[in-house]
Formats: structure tokens, C-alpha cells, sequence
């Protein structure tokens, strides 16, 4: 051990020599105790086991009673002429809808009880209007100048089947009206005396729709149903797209719209449209001119124009719309709204039929005694020459949530963010493929690429 002096007076260091040889391992940690394994807990899946389970075909046909529900506001016009005509208050209220089997048909009829059987227009099927016995006791009472009183759960007679026939003609005429075109109207076609007689006519082939509205009758309540097979559903369903079914789709978007606020897309406009094949369209290089079919503004110059604004692949229809320069930047105003046509999910353009919407492209199967081995030179790539494509000249395309897609009208400006002169894109099926700016070459007008994507 030494002791040196250190820069300042009176403080040493220490500095001490020791040999490594005698030292021994250094002292292990204390192991930690060992925890006691934690139980493994068993599980199973979860199931439910008291929903009610619903075919295709029955999901179906619920979802085709909704484009043959009355206007909204019928239901409030036959409750008014009920309660002129029996001078209480009435009021009627869907309670719900059920798709089941025909062969459950008792199940929901009452025997005895009042049956009304009604013809849709000229087809051959029927539906049953079903009004419990004890609020038909009520009605007829009314009607006979009594307090409408019930006399028991006893059959109705003749006279007072006659009666409740007469009801349900005068709430027919309420409700004919509210339906929309195309749709049967519904006549009544006499009384069946019990649910032997409705099943014979109705038959037990297909599922039907069970829907179940509540009545007030005054100071009485009851049930009335409605009983509908398939067959006459989708009988009466139009064929075409009517103004009302568009109408029907338009409350749900608005029902919904608050609930689709952050589901996001592009709304694009188009000016212009090119068709190339996609052997072409794969060799597109940069400084390649792809000449236009047709070319609605002329955004190289600054020139107002036309545009169809189209969301997501644009299959359901678009924007008409006009484009102008304001401030410098290109804006749209809505000037119409154009659905797309049965067959033609472009909404008038050419291209994009049905047929290619459902072409597939299957996997070969190869035979185990030729994997890996060496193909024939022939394949299916020059087929690609055959293969039309649209591609799509968008002036731009802005962010739009679905909520906002419901609230565009007729006449609504929209900023598209993009100034005169500026490149365009070329996109096919809404997908960008490519970015050029507009030329001219040999008096036909076309996009010369400067960016692929």
C-alpha cells in the first residue's frame, strides 16, 4: 500500500494493490421463491342457444316487404277514416315482421277469428288480413251504435262478417293510394271461416311474412296481423327501379348517414374518358401520350367544362355537374343526379356491363405429374390484347365522408382544389394508375404521362 501526495495539500489518494488469484466467485443471488403455477382456467366457445334461426330465403323476403311498405303517412290516412268511421280514436302501429314457414301458419292465426282474404291485383296468390275476434266484436258493436262492448270469443255471424268486410274496403281505399307504382292493388276476396280454409288456399309450399301491427280502438285493444307467402311477395315486387324505392333508399342513407360519418372516400371528378387494353396499359411508359375518346373541360387552359362526379367505383350513378375557375381554383356545382340504369352500372357510359362485373379467373387446376415441370411456350397472355379498359381523366378528386354524400344537392358548389394547368390523373375503376398533363398531338387531344403510380 503507498500514499501519494495529491494536487491539493492535506488529501491523499489511496491506492490499494490486491491479488485476483485468491479471490473466489462472487456470491450468487439468493434465488427467488418459485411461484406456484397459476390454475388453468377451462373454457368453451359461447353459444346462443334461444335465437331463432331464419333462412336465406326468409331473410330475403323480409327484405322485400320493405320496397312494398305504403308512403310514410299512410298508416296516420287509414287511421283517420277508421276513426270517422266509428267516431273513437284508432290508431295502428307495426309492431313487427316475421319470416317463418308456411307450415307454421297456426301459429300465428287465431281460430275463431276474423279473416279477410285479399287478392293482389291479378295474381293468382292470396294474402290473409287477420283481426282478432275480440276487436271485431268491438268494431261491429260501434258500428251498430253500441259502446262497442265484446260479447264473448263466439264466431262472428254472417251479418257481422259483412260488417267487418265493409271495414276493411274502406281502409283498402286509405291505403291503395300510399302504395307505390307498379305494386298490385289489393282487393278483398271474401271471408275464410277458419285456418283449415286459409291453409287450403294458401298452400304449405315456401316460407310467408308475418306482419303484426297493434290496434287502439277507442278504449279497446287487439292485434292485427297479415299474413303474405312468398310467392305473392316477389309477384308483386316491381321489376324496375320505381321513385319510391329510390325514395326508400335515400330515408335510409339519412336514417344511417350520422352513423357512417367517419367512413371516408374519394369524390372524383371526371372530364374525360381513354379505352386501351391491358397488355397496353401495363406498357405505358413515361412520356407516352394516351389519346382521348372525349374531353369534357380543358383545364390546361383554364376553359370551364362538364364533369360527372363519381363515388367509389361510381356503379350507382353520379354527379352531373358543371366546372368553372373561381379564385384561381377549379369548383363544381351540382347540376344533376343521374342513377345508374339496370345493366349498365356506369350510368349511361359505355363499358362496365353486368357480365364483366361477374367475371372470375379461376385457378388452373394442374395435374401432380406435371408440377414443376416445363410449360408450353403458348399461354394466355396475348389474350390481354382483347381485354378493353376505361380509363378515366379526373380533373381532381377531394375527401368526402358518407355523411356528407347524403346532404349533396342539386346546385351545391364544391371546392375541387385544384387551379388551372395543373396535371391530371388517369385512373381505371377508381384506382389511379397514372399522372400526365393535357397536349395536343396532330389535332387530336391527349394526356402525356410524367408520373405512374
Amino acid at each position: 500500500m503507498s500514499l501519494e501526495p495529491d494536487d491539493e495539500p492535506g488529501v491523499f489518494e489511496r491506492t490499494m494493490l490486491v491479488d485476483t488469484r485468491k479471490l473466489g466467485p462472487p456470491p450468487k443471488p439468493a434465488a427467488a421463491p418459485a411461484r406456484a403455477p397459476e390454475p388453468v382456467v377451462p373454457w368453451r366457445p359461447f353459444a346462443f342457444t334461444n335465437l331463432e334461426k331464419v333462412s336465406r330465403s326468409q331473410g330475403q323476403l323480409a327484405e322485400r316487404l320493405r320496397w312494398l311498405t305504403p308512403n310514410a303517412g299512410t298508416l296516420e290516412t287509414v287511421c283517420a277514416r277508421l276513426k270517422a268511421l266509428f267516431d273513437v280514436d284508432v290508431r295502428l302501429s307495426v309492431e313487427s315482421a316475421q319470416a317463418r314457414p308456411m307450415t307454421e301458419l297456426r301459429r300465428f292465426l287465431g281460430d275463431p277469428s276474423f279473416l279477410a282474404v285479399l287478392a293482389p291485383g291479378a295474381l293468382k296468390g292470396r294474402a290473409i288480413l287477420e283481426i282478432e275476434l275480440s276487436l271485431a266484436h268491438s268494431a261491429v258493436d260501434l258500428l251498430l251504435g253500441g259502446a262497442g262492448e265484446t260479447v264473448g270469443l263466439r264466431p262472428l255471424t254472417d251479418i257481422e262478417e259483412g260488417v267487418m268486410g265493409y271495414v276493411v274496403l274502406e281502409a283498402l281505399k286509405e291505403l291503395v293510394p300510399g302504395l307505390q307504382p307498379g305494386v298490385p292493388r289489393p282487393r278483398l276476396d271474401g271471408v275464410a271461416r277458419g285456418v283449415d280454409e286459409v291453409s287450403a288456399r294458401l298452400g304449405e309450399d315456401g316460407p310467408m311474412l308475418a306482419v303484426h301491427l297493434n290496434a287502439v280502438l277507442g278504449s279497446h285493444r287487439g292485434i292485427v296481423r297479415l299474413v303474405v307467402p312468398s310467392a305473392v311477395l316477389e309477384a308483386a315486387e316491381p321489376a324496375v327501379e320505381s321513385a319510391q324505392r329510390r325514395d326508400h333508399r335515400r330515408q335510409d342513407m339519412k336514417a344511417n348517414g350520422r352513423r357512417l360519418s367517419s367512413l371516408r372516400d374519394w369524390l372524383r371528378a371526371e372530364i374525360g374518358v381513354a379505352e386501351l387494353s391491358a397488355q397496353d396499359l401495363a406498357s405505358l411508359r413515361i412520356k407516352d401520350v394516351l389519346l382521348l375518346d372525349l374531353l369534357l373541360a380543358r383545364p390546361d387552359k383554364g376553359e370551364a367544362g362538364t364533369a360527372q362526379l363519381r363515388l367509389g367505383l361510381g356503379r350507382t350513378g353520379h354527379f352531373a355537374a358543371d366546372v368553372f375557375v373561381e379564385n384561381g381554383r377549379y369548383r363544381a356545382r351540382i347540376t344533376d343526379i343521374i342513377p345508374g340504369e339496370p345493366g349498365n352500372p356506369q350510368g349511361g357510359e359505355s363499358g362496365g356491363s353486368a357480365e364483366n362485373e361477374d367475371f372470375t379467373n379461376p385457378e388452373l387446376g394442374v395435374p401432380p405429374e406435371l408440377e414443376g415441370a416445363a410449360l408450353d411456350d403458348k399461354d394466355g397472355s396475348d389474350l390481354l390484347s382483347d381485354l378493353p379498359l376505361q380509363v378515366a381523366v379526373e380533373l381532381a378528386r377531394v375527401p368526402i365522408s358518407a355523411e356528407q354524400v347524403v346532404g349533396l344537392r342539386t346546385g351545391q358548389v364544391i371546392d375541387l382544389r385544384r387551379g388551372a394547368g395543373e396535371p391530371v390523373d388517369l385512373s381505371v375503376n377508381g384506382k389511379v394508375v397514372a399522372r400526365g398533363e393535357l397536349v395536343e398531338l396532330e389535332g387530336q387531344l391527349g394526356v402525356r404521362i410524367i408520373h405512374l403510380s
